[in-house]
Formats: C-alpha cells, sequence, structure tokens
C-alpha cells in the first residue's frame, strides 16, 4: 500500500510502505520505551545530584540534610501524573475546538493572577523572587504559569501551523497567523521580569517554524527583526540602563565577562563560582558528595546551575554520560516527527523536541558563562516541580505521538484509497 510521508520541511514523497509489519510496529514501541527510560533515567539521576548539592543549604536553613531532595522526590512520584496524562490521552484530541478553548482559558487565567497579583503589589499571592514575579504562591507549593504554559504555546502554534498547511497559506501569511500567539507568550513573560522564558519562548516558535513550508529567507529575515531589537534593547541596557534594574545589572555583568573576562563579586559572582566548579571536576570529577561550591560559594546550584555540580562531582565522564541521554531523547524526538504522518503531529513533536533543546542549551550556555544568568532549568535535572512536571507530560505526549503514528498514517492512506476510487 502506498502512502504519503511527509519530511519535516513539508514536501511530499511516496513510499511504499507495510503499516501491519511487526518489524516497523517492534521499532516504534521500542523507540517509545527507549524515551520512557531515558526520562526517567534522568530524573532518577537528577535525585542524586539533588541530594549531594543541596544537603549543605538544606541544613543550615531547614536543619534537614534532605529537605530539598525528599521533596523532589515528592515532585518525581507527582509527575507520574502529568507523564500518564500524556502517554494516554490522544494527541490528536489537542486539535480540537474543546482542547483549545481549555487552553486558551487556562493561559488567561494563570497570566491573569500574574498580572493582577503583580499590578497591585500582593506579594503573598504573586511574590518577587531573584527580581521577578513569575510564581504564584499556594502556600504548600509555588507554580510557575510561564513554565506550565510552554506546552500548551507549542499546542497552539502547532495548530495555527497546521491550519496554515490546510489552507495552503504561503510563507509571510503563516508567519502572520502564528506571530499574534508568539507575542501574546513573550510579552505576558518579558512583563513579568523574566527575559530568560520569554526568549525560551521566542526560541520554540523560530524552531517550529523552520520545520514549516517557509522559506528559509523569510525566517532568516525574522530572526534579523528580533537579533536587531535584543542587540538594541543589551546595548540599552549595558551603556544606559538603570543600576537598579537586576535585568540591567545582569547583562552587564554578561557582557563584562564575554569580552573582558571580568566576573565581579556581585552580579558576575555566580557565573564566576560556577566556572569554577565546572573547571575542578577534570575528567572523572571529585566524586559524588566531595564538591566544594555547595558550600554557599555558588548560589542555587541545586536549581538552574545543577550542571556545575554535576561537572564538579562527576566530571567531564559525568556531563558527557548525561548529554548523552539527552541526545537519544532528542534523536527520538526527531524521529518521531519524521515519521508522524499527519501535520498537526509532526509540529507538535518537533515543537516538543525543540523546547527541550533550547532549554538545554540556554541552561548550558548560563553555566559557562555564553549567556546572562536567566533562570532556566536543566529539563529533568533541577530542582523543581513545575518544570519537572511540565518536562514529563511533554515526554508523554511525545510518547503518544509516537504510539499513534502508524495508525494515523493507516487512517490517512485508506482516506486517499477511497478518494481515489
Amino acid at each position: 500500500m502506498k502512502i504519503k510521508n511527509q519530511s519535516l520541511y513539508g514536501q511530499d514523497s511516496e513510499i511504499e510502505e507495510k503499516i501491519g509489519d511487526r518489524s516497523i510496529d517492534s521499532f516504534v514501541k521500542v523507540r517509545g520505551w527507549i524515551l520512557i527510560i531515558a526520562t526517567l533515567g534522568l530524573a532518577i539521576f537528577s535525585l542524586l545530584n539533588i541530594a549531594s548539592a543541596s544537603f549543605y543549604t538544606s541544613m543550615r536553613f531547614y536543619k534537614t540534610e534532605y529537605f530539598f531532595v525528599k521533596r523532589q522526590f515528592l515532585f518525581l512520584l507527582a509527575g507520574i501524573i502529568p507523564l500518564f496524562m500524556g502517554l494516554g490521552i490522544n494527541y490528536r484530541w489537542y486539535e480540537k475546538k474543546q482542547a483549545i478553548k481549555l487552553i486558551v482559558i487556562l493561559t488567561f487565567i494563570l497570566f491573569g493572577v500574574v498580572a493582577i497579583g503583580t499590578a497591585f503589589g500582593i506579594n503573598s499571592i504573586v511574590p518577587i523572587i531573584n527580581g521577578s514575579r513569575r510564581w504564584i504562591d499556594f502556600k504548600i507549593i509555588r507554580l510557575q504559569p510561564s513554565e506550565l504554559l510552554k506546552i500548551a504555546y507549542i499546542i497552539l502554534i502547532a495548530k495555527g501551523l497546521n491550519a496554515c498547511k490546510k489552507r495552503k497559506y504561503k510563507d509571510m501569511d503563516v508567519i502572520l497567523t502564528i506571530f499574534p500567539f508568539v507575542m501574546f507568550f513573550v510579552l505576558s513573560v518579558f512583563f513579568q521580569r523574566d527575559l530568560g522564558t520569554a526568549l525560551h519562548y521566542i526560541a520554540i516558535s523560530f524552531i517550529m517554524i523552520f520545520f514549516s513550508d517557509i522559506e528559509l529567507k523569510h525566517i532568516f529575515k525574522f530572526i534579523a527583526v528580533i537579533v536587531v531589537i535584543g542587540v538594541t534593547y543589551g546595548s540599552y541596557a549595558y551603556f544606559l540602563g538603570d543600576d537598579t534594574s537586576y535585568r540591567n545589572r545582569r547583562i552587564r555583568a554578561y557582557v563584562n565577562g564575554v569580552i573582558y573576562d571580568d566576573y565581579d563579586n556581585g552580579d558576575g559572582y555566580q557565573i564566576k563560582q560556577s566556572l569554577i566548579a565546572v573547571g575542578n571536576g577534570g575528567l572523572i570529577g571529585k566524586g559524588l558528595g566531595n564538591g566544594t561550591q555547595k558550600y554557599s560559594y555558588l548560589p542555587e546550584i541545586h536549581t538552574d546551575f545543577i550542571m556545575a555540580s554535576v561537572g564538579e562531582e562527576w566530571g567531564f565522564v559525568g556531563v558527557a554520560i548525561m548529554f548523552l541521554t539527552y541526545i537519544i531523547i532528542l534523536q527520538i524526538g526527531i524521529t518521531i516527527a519524521k515519521s508522524t504522518k499527519d501535520h498537526f503531529g509532526k509540529y507538535l513533536a518537533i515543537g516538543i523536541t525543540g523546547y527541550l533543546f533550547s532549554q538545554i542549551i540556554m541552561n548550558v550556555y548560563v553555566v559557562t558563562g555564553l549567556m546572562p544568568v536567566t533562570g532556566i532549568p536543566l529539563p529533568l535535572m533541577s530542582y523543581g516541580g513545575t518544570s519537572l512536571w511540565t518536562t514529563l507530560f511533554s515526554i508523554g505526549v511525545l510518547y503518544n505521538i509516537n504510539k499513534h503514528s502508524l495508525k494515523e498514517g493507516t487512517k490517512d492512506a485508506n482516506q486517499e484509497e477511497r478518494g481515489s476510487e
């Protein structure tokens, strides 16, 4: 039976494929299980590193060595729920009107609470943490809406790109269709004083647009505009920005570090200590629990700077194994996107893969001083529930796309055959 197979660039090619072939079915199942095993492997590995990186801070503030690792373990147990939700819900449901309405309502509620809390200075609900208001405090737990809504953002863009594909929109028409979604999310996050997450949203949209039908010249024009805006804003922050702005001081610390190799003991201190941690690890590291940067030298070492702790205690070998696991997950995501027969599933898969890839890259750039400190966690590794739950749900959705990829291909092929009779 002939079916159509679309590449990531939307080019159609007819291939001969036996949908019911056992070898293909086995490959898809194995691919899915490797995805889950690699994901849970990293999450479990993170517990070891969080236990080591956080025990001093935990003992200092909470009089117990295991405060943070216990909470992370509970977050991981709770993460089984979003993981199984992603696994169990057919990804095509997210394209339906009721799903889109639900996503839009949740987006407005979550961003609305943050906006109201910020406007009226309600610190008990929307506290200021590290210079930004991006959390909703439920007393027993804090949730970060901008992190939770990344998957909603991906779904909306995938829906928009799929609609453009069906209507045969070209180039700028596609960009103009999804541009309102991008700007709404980016500006909503930017005004929370969370520049890093705003940049992450932009990166996700770029990756998804890149693998659409838009000609590359239009994509590069769009990128050029964003780069000009970014350079202009960065120049203003560095030369003319107010010193009272946390964001401006971070940009100055970043530029001084990259250009002049000058990491002061103020806003450049965190990057300085991070580089020391990574450098001290050498080839095989100091050994689990033997790192020194966690003793109040490197702030937030168990959260956004967990990679520095891995580098110090596990060395180059440990970091390489961690990244090899990430590469396996990302490669599986790409192969799922390529093998999925419907465009919505393709865009959704590449969006999730792009979300993970860009977040990993941004965190690594921060830890190694190649990017200003932005508060971007390392997926599956950094301490925190919101990021972990979002990642686990996304992996579940990716697995579901993989599971249904052949079924959707069979359905599309049968429809084409009936249409040609």
